[in-house]
C-alpha cells in the first residue's frame, strides 16, 4: 500500500520541503535519475532522514514532486505567443522546438520527465494525471486559441514530439531529424475540421 506524502504546513517546513526538491533536482539535472540517493538526501539539504520521508515516502515520490515543481516553473514563465497572425501549427512548432532545446540544455531532466509522465504504475496514476494536466496548460498558454479540432490534434502532436525526443535520447535520431519530426507532425494542426472527424469516426469504429 502507498504512503500518503504530508504537505507542509508552516513556512519552515515549507521551506525544508523546497530544500530537498531543490537538491534533488540538481542531482537529477548533473547526474541522472541514478544520481539521486535517498540516503544523501538529509545531509545534503540540511533536513532530518524523518521529514525527508514525511514528505517523500519513497524515491518516486520525489521524483514525480521534482517534476510537477519543474513544470509548474515552466507554466509560470510560459508567455503567450504574440505573434499577430501567426498560424496554429506554426506557433505549436515554435513551443515544440523551444522544449526540445531544453531537452538538448539539460537531456537527463528531461528523460525522467518523460518517464514519469508516461508511467503506468497504477499507485501514481493521480501523480502522472497532474503531470498531464500541467503539460497541457503550457501547451494552451504558450499556443494560445485553438479550435475543438485543433485540440484534440495537438495530443497527436505532442506524442509524435515526444517519440522522437526520446529516440534522439537513445542515440536513434539526430536533433535535425527530431525537429523534421516535429514540424511535419505540427502540420496536421492545418487540416479541416471535416477530416479530423472522419478519422475520429473511423477509429472509434468496432472491427469487423
Amino acid at each position: 500500500m502507498t504512503t500518503t506524502p504530508a504537505r507542509p504546513a508552516t513556512e519552515a517546513q515549507r521551506a525544508r520541503f523546497l530544500r530537498i526538491l531543490d537538491v534533488a533536482t540538481m542531482l537529477v539535472t548533473t547526474g541522472g535519475e541514478e544520481a539521486l540517493q535517498m540516503s544523501d538526501l538529509p545531509s545534503l539539504a540540511h533536513v532530518s532522514l524523518a521529514a525527508l520521508y514525511r514528505y517523500f515516502p519513497s524515491k518516486q515520490h520525489l521524483l514525480f514532486a521534482l517534476v510537477e515543481h519543474h513544470l509548474e516553473s515552466v507554466l509560470a514563465k510560459t508567455q503567450p505567443n504574440r505573434r499577430a497572425g501567426q498560424p496554429v501549427r506554426e506557433r505549436a512548432a515554435d513551443h515544440m522546438l523551444r522544449l526540445f532545446r531544453v531537452d538538448q540544455r539539460v537531456p537527463k531532466l528531461g528523460a525522467v520527465v518523460r518517464r514519469l509522465s508516461s508511467l503506468t504504475d497504477p499507485h501514481f496514476s493521480a501523480e502522472r494525471d497532474r503531470l498531464t494536466r500541467l503539460h497541457m496548460e503550457i501547451v494552451q498558454r504558450a499556443v494560445g486559441p485553438m479550435s475543438d479540432h485543433q485540440r484534440q490534434v495537438i495530443w497527436v502532436v505532442i506524442g509524435t514530439a515526444d517519440a522522437a525526443i526520446q529516440h534522439w535520447m537513445a542515440g536513434i535520431l539526430t536533433p535535425g531529424e527530431v525537429r523534421f519530426q516535429i514540424l511535419t507532425a505540427c502540420r496536421l494542426l492545418d487540416l479541416p475540421a471535416d477530416q479530423i472527424a472522419a478519422d475520429r469516426r473511423l477509429a472509434d469504429r468496432e472491427p469487423a
